[in-house]
């Protein structure tokens, strides 16, 4: 393969163009897109929280940051997503989205919450939420771990993997079934 030769401004140009496509594609407060995988996933470990109704819709709250820009438009994909899929035994998923903010005056039903990219900065409005609700939150957002407010982390890649944080699910009383005790990382 032979070197390509460039002039420097053409060289200079590409660079440029490369610093920008690299600058502008994530700045520090840019959201990635849903990972439709990890949603389907999240959405079927339902079927292992034995807290929940036994029957009915599982009302699942998609819960944004609002002073993310892109977040609320993030988690309307997220919910249209979450309910085009099948709960458990093929129950109906019946999202609703909802801020940060508003989780704290929320009086509503909800069964589960999924936290949007973001959201996890705010610990104390969804783990207040959370306590009060009685609440399994999960999250594909790998920072909900380091801020202890996701019961349950499902991502996806190669394979699954699922963390489940025991002492904030025995806080909201989630009850899980063996089986699924047995494969998820505890921590």
């Amino acid at each position: 393969m032979r070197p390509r030769n460039y002039s420097t401004g053409a060289l200079v140009l590409r660079i440029l163009l490369l610093a920008l496509t690299l600058g502008t594609a994530r700045s520090a407060e840019a959201l990635d897109p849903i990972s439709i995988g990890n949603i389907q996933s999240a959405m079927r470990t339902l079927g292992f929280i034995e807290s929940l109704p036994a029957q009915g819709p599982i009302v699942v709250g998609v819960i944004y940051a609002p002073d993310i820009p892109g977040a609320q438009a993030l988690a309307a994909e997220t919910a249209a997503t979450i309910g085009a899929l099948h709960g458990p035994n093929s129950r109906t998923l019946q999202p609703f989205v909802l801020s940060a903010t508003d989780l704290n005056t929320f009086h509503g039903r909800c069964d589960v919450i999924f936290l949007t990219a973001g959201v996890s900065r705010q610990p104390e409005r969804i783990l207040g939420a959370m306590g009060r609700l009685h609440l399994v939150s999960i999250s594909d957002d790998p920072l909900c771990i380091a801020m202890r407010c996701c019961v349950l982390l499902v991502r996806t890649g190669e394979r699954v993997e699922i963390s489940l944080n025991t002492s904030l699910a025995a806080a909201v009383g989630a009850r899980f079934s063996m089986v699924f005790m047995m494969v998820v990382k505890r921590r």
